[in-house]
């Protein structure tokens, strides 16, 4: 995939699945594909007050796949997405993983993950509203979809 010099990959798998949610920050993103990250699931390890409840992140967990949205964007959103994530702070960190595209090849796509994980805490309603409008506006597999359903 041809990418320009000012612009990357993200691998969204939570909130940051809902693009007008994203765009907020980063106005440059575009969804490019599907993607998954195998061996690895999601858990709610880090307790947003604003959201009231626990917001995600990435765990190992071999066999299991994380489903989520590559979106292409310029490099000067990522930073201000590194802002809202907290990454100044300690509270996430971004990290580059190789996630399988719905074309079969491999993408390199940058995540946030959670910088020290606690709980587990119940998902924040709010938070997971914003992971199924994301995975229904992408078209993540219903399978996928009804695991997160039930988690409200």
């Amino acid at each position: 995939m041809d990418l320009a010099d000012d612009e990357l990959l993200s691998f969204a798998y939570g909130s940051n699945m809902a693009s007008r949610y994203l765009r907020q920050e980063c106005p440059s993103a575009t969804a490019v594909m599907r993607a998954v990250l195998p061996n690895y699931r999601i858990a709610f390890r880090r307790f947003s007050t604003n959201m009231k409840g626990g917001i995600s992140t990435i765990m190992e967990a071999p066999g299991h796949l994380v489903h989520g949205i590559l979106y292409r964007m310029r490099r000067a959103d990522l930073d201000a997405l590194d802002a809202l994530e907290n990454l100044g702070e300690g509270l996430y960190r971004r990290e580059t993983f190789l996630v399988l595209g719905e074309d079969g090849a491999w993408h390199e796509g940058d995540l946030y993950r959670v910088a020290r994980p606690a709980g587990p805490f119940k998902v924040a309603p709010a938070y997971l509203a914003l992971m199924l409008e994301g995975a229904r506006e992408h078209g993540l597999p219903d399978a996928y979809i009804e695991s997160l359903e039930a988690l409200a």
